[in-house]
């Protein structure tokens, strides 16, 4: 596989990803509306930029002209957005897909890494998920991304799309400087933002049932996550096949915790205030990253200082 599409390749993941696809040798295309992806993220990249929204199903056509494989990023992606906007969610996180999906099939396009997330599981105490654990999404982002992997694997039965559908954990860290998250909703850069305007940092939710009350989430660098994309592509290379994969360090971490390695990495002291709990969160999210170990040979190498080390090198960079 040579050139590859990269649908939302100028958001955080996205860029991450196609800097690691350009280190291992492949083409880039970025397909990208720009409404979240930043222009700037590709400067230095040696990737065509495609301005275009995955709900327009004929520039889609056009760009998928003479493309070996796709990684779907393109996705609204706020829990608490989609509870007060579910149609929005269906519309571009499903209503997208199926534009993707057509638009291969027409142009005999037969290869997609998509993006997909762990908030599909049902809320569990388990230790660790597996792909094969129950499903229950909480909010209509996560429903929208379960329909997607559905609609997704008939295609692999109907039109011989091979597919690896990558349940992302909590995503941190940067690539370079420049490859930072900017994102309103994830929890460090929403944590920097307030430091950086003198606000007090929030956690939603103390009355969980976890060692000290707060959320427990698996996090992983962004670029062990890319990896697992460029993987994918590869896996997809040696036999048709069809496929889901958790992505996260298989280590979970609560807020609390997560907040004191702020600390540490940022060496401000700084306090946080409890808020109530958020609609559509739930208790503990942890990755069992058995199988993607086992069968792509993919591990997460940075640890939880890594990530935030990273991501505030980058903030300070960009502020």
């Amino acid at each position: 596989m040579n050139r590859v599409l990269v649908t939302g390749g100028a958001g955080y993941i996205g860029a991450n990803v196609c800097q690691v696809l350009l280190n291992n040798g492949y083409e880039v295309c970025v397909f990208d509306d720009l409404s979240n992806g930043l222009e700037s993220r590709l400067t230095g990249l040696d990737a065509e930029l495609i301005r275009g929204d995955i709900l327009d199903r004929s520039a889609l056509l056009a760009a998928m002209k003479n493309v070996d494989g796709v990684i779907h990023l393109a996705a609204k992606k706020s829990v608490e957005e989609s509870v007060e906007k579910p149609l929005k969610y269906y519309q571009n996180n499903f209503s997208g897909t199926l534009n993707v999906l057509a638009a291969m099939a027409a142009n005999k396009v037969n290869k997609i890494v998509f993006s997909s997330t762990a908030v599909v599981y049902a809320s569990t105490n388990k230790e660790a998920l597996t792909e094969d654990d129950q499903k229950n999404p909480l909010s209509p982002y996560a429903s929208s991304k379960l329909l997607s992997e559905e609609v997704i694997a008939l295609s692999y039965q109907a039109e011989g799309i091979s597919s690896v559908c990558l349940r992302y954990f909590n995503v941190v860290g940067a690539g370079n400087i420049s490859l930072g998250d900017n994102a309103k909703d994830n929890l460090v850069p929403k944590t920097f933002k307030a430091l950086r305007s003198g606000t007090v940092p929030e956690i939603y939710g103390s009355d969980y049932q976890t060692r000290d009350g707060t959320c427990v989430r698996d996090y992983i660098h962004v670029t062990d996550l890319a990896n697992a994309h460029h993987l994918s592509l590869n896996f997809m290379d040696a036999a048709p096949v069809a496929t889901v994969f958790n992505v996260g360090s298989g280590t979970g971490y609560t807020v609390r915790e997560m907040m004191n390695q702020m600390r540490e990495s940022t060496g401000i002291n700084f306090e946080s205030r409890f808020m109530p709990r958020r609609s559509g969160d739930p208790e503990r999210l942890v990755a069992d990253v058995s199988k993607i170990e086992r069968e792509l040979g993919w591990r997460p190498t940075s640890s939880l200082k890594d990530m935030i080390d990273s991501s505030w090198e980058a903030e300070k960079a960009n502020a």
